[in-house]
């Protein structure tokens, strides 16, 4: 007879009222000790998060917390100081920014604004005084203020989605004179929170992006930034403790369902979904995308499939970005803190307030970035090799078959799909990607000595080896760099220049059962692509690069600058050598995929 399995608790994936998940008795994970806390010392507080990381629920709940729903609090910890002389409750105006993103044009964004702020008017059982938005805005203030006989506590959440959603579009639809004005009628709407300070208790403002931050808020001489406060660091996300303590059911629930132990289960969800640090050392879990794996029982990628990527696979592409280069980068304090408008900001500080990298802290008080988790890096990597492709069906088609061979230990097959890779890279990236520009006398200087060190100072073409020597290095790293988003973005754990005893793997690959060990060589014609393949695999085995590996598959390719490709391949597969020159891998990329296998 079946035991019948006991009801988990209802999952409020998908809900942002704070009140609809209190009378549905949902998971709640009570972050409530943060409310009496925010406005110690403090007018106006500002915190960017990325997308889908609770910002609307949180702001659901301050908006509960300031006017008094005492009902809602029962059991969390913010229901002590409610019930204090301290907590006195307060009118309440919460703008949802959401509401006016995608506005075709400045009279339906207008027209958008006009309609929210009747309703908040509605509410206060105030007349809107309408002119433009700004001055209605200003008037609604005034009013609610007047009609209470109490300061205001603002709360705005997503004050960047009118702007970022404009921007977002494609090119065909991109208006870059309505994005401009679309930013001013913002700002000036913002600037009327400086002219009512007097009528203001509080203010709490949240969005994705410091994009347009100092712009759109450069008034407000008073906002204190908390998005990088260690104070506040889990304000939003779910730490390892509110994971294990408020999901524990759903926990043993879907180990029973993985078919493994509790603690495998958590170390999988830790490196899925986890990894966001907004101080470099506290870290959390993206809790849209913890929700829908204990909905669903599934490790997918949540987060990137919620939201459009049409912007940052066009941004990886006109800035011909890998996405191996971020890896490990450091910035300081003052990038973190302020990373710059979305017009001029670095690639890197793009990709940070998207979301895609985040902070780890560094031993002498500055940041390196990374990418959070398994989930962001497979995600951008796929986006990634998506621009290799012109075709999308043709893209994914490539990283199905990829899973396959990879699972399969299939040499030949996985070579054609990294032939097909580079082959969709253009002229320029090839160009590019061994070019290598420098002072002449910086590189004179640079030439000499390593000149002086093998002791041919006068060796007249020590300058031009040494030229030839740098560009084959930068082209090693950069058609490294491919082959490593290729294999990420299928979900392969993938160490560049994993160090051994005796030396680095250029890359250690673990695929389900199978592990890899890579080495690239760089060469300028097919002859010279063979003999360096055959040196690579000698590389390999002389260094013991495999040694830590059970029956590691052994590979050494080397690519023809010539050709623009895979010139020659030698690899090792259980005690077995094979060598396939140019001419073997030119019948390979001829044949179909499933010959090829």
């Amino acid at each position: 007879m079946d035991l019948k399995q006991p009801e988990l608790p209802e999952l409020p994936a998908g809900i942002q009222t704070f009140e609809e998940v209190r009378v549905r008795q949902a998971v709640y994970v009570d972050k409530t000790k943060y409310f009496p806390l925010l406005p110690k010392g403090r007018k106006v507080v500002f915190c960017a998060r990325p997308r889908r990381f609770g910002k609307s629920l949180t702001v659901s709940a301050l908006d509960a917390f300031f006017s008094g729903r005492k009902d809602l609090f029962q059991g969390l910890t913010a229901e002590k100081f409610m019930n204090t002389s301290e907590f006195t409750p307060k009118p309440v105006i919460h703008l949802d920014m959401s509401e006016f993103d995608n506005s075709r044009s400045l009279e339906i964004l207008e027209g958008k604004i006009r309609k929210y702020l009747t309703v908040i008017s509605e509410q206060y059982n105030v007349a809107l005084q309408w002119d433009d938005a700004a001055s209605a805005f200003s008037n609604l203030l005034k009013d609610v203020s007047k009609a209470t006989s109490k300061k205001i506590v603002l709360l705005i959440d997503e004050y960047d989605a009118p702007v970022l959603s404009l921007i977002q579009r494609s090119e065909l639809t991109y208006n870059r004179r309505l994005v401009e004005e679309t930013r001013e009628t913002i700002r000036s709407f913002y600037s009327k929170i400086k002219s009512n300070d007097k009528i203001l208790d509080f203010v709490f403002i949240t969005g994705i992006s410091k994009f347009s931050r100092m712009g759109v808020f450069s008034p407000l001489n008073n906002l204190v930034d908390i998005s990088i406060d260690s104070e506040f660091a889990a304000f939003m996300g779910l730490t390892q403790n509110e994971l294990e303590e408020n999901f524990a059911p759903h926990l043993s629930a879907t180990a029973q369902k993985l078919r493994v132990t509790e603690n495998e289960l958590l170390e999988q969800i830790k490196d899925h979904y986890d990894g966001f640090s907004f101080d470099g050392k506290t870290r959390v879990y993206n809790p849209f995308s913890t929700l829908l794996f204990f909905e669903d029982r599934e490790f997918n990628n949540y987060w990137m499939e919620s939201g459009s990527n049409g912007l940052i696979r066009k941004f990886l592409l006109d800035k011909k970005l890998t996405v191996e280069e971020f890896s490990g980068v450091r910035v300081d304090k003052n990038f973190a803190r302020m990373p710059g408008e979305i017009g001029a900001t670095p690639p890197k500080g793009f990709l940070y307030q998207a979301g895609y990298l985040t902070l780890r802290e560094g031993s002498d008080g500055s940041y390196t970035l990374n990418y959070p988790n398994f989930e962001v890096r497979t995600a951008l990597s796929a986006l990634f090799m998506d621009n290799l492709y012109a075709d999308e069906e043709l893209a994914l088609e490539a990283r199905l078959d990829l899973s396959g061979y990879l699972e399969k230990g299939d040499i030949p097959g996985l070579l054609v799909i990294f032939m097909r890779l580079y082959s969709g890279l253009s002229s320029r990236d090839h160009k590019d990607a061994v070019s290598v520009k420098m002072d002449e006398d910086v590189l004179t200087g640079m030439a000499l000595e390593q000149a002086e060190k093998r002791r041919d100072v006068n060796e007249p073409n020590s300058a031009v080896s040494f030229m030839e020597s740098l560009s084959l290095k930068k082209g090693e790293n950069f058609y490294r760099s491919v082959l490593q988003a290729c294999l990420w973005s299928v979900g392969a754990d993938v160490r560049p220049e994993a160090s051994k005893n005796r030396g680095q793997a250029d890359l250690e690959v673990k695929y389900k059962a199978n592990n890899y060990i890579i080495e690239m060589k760089i060469a300028k014609d097919s002859p010279a692509a063979l003999k360096s393949a055959q040196a690579g695999l000698t590389q390999i085995r002389s260094n013991n690069y495999g040694g830590a590996s059970k029956k590691p598959i052994l590979i050494s390719l080397a690519v023809d600058l010539e050709a623009r490709n895979i010139g020659a391949c030698v690899f090792e597969k259980n005690g077995q050598t094979s060598v396939l020159d140019s001419q073997d891998l030119l019948r390979l990329r001829e044949l179909p995929t499933e010959e090829a296998d």
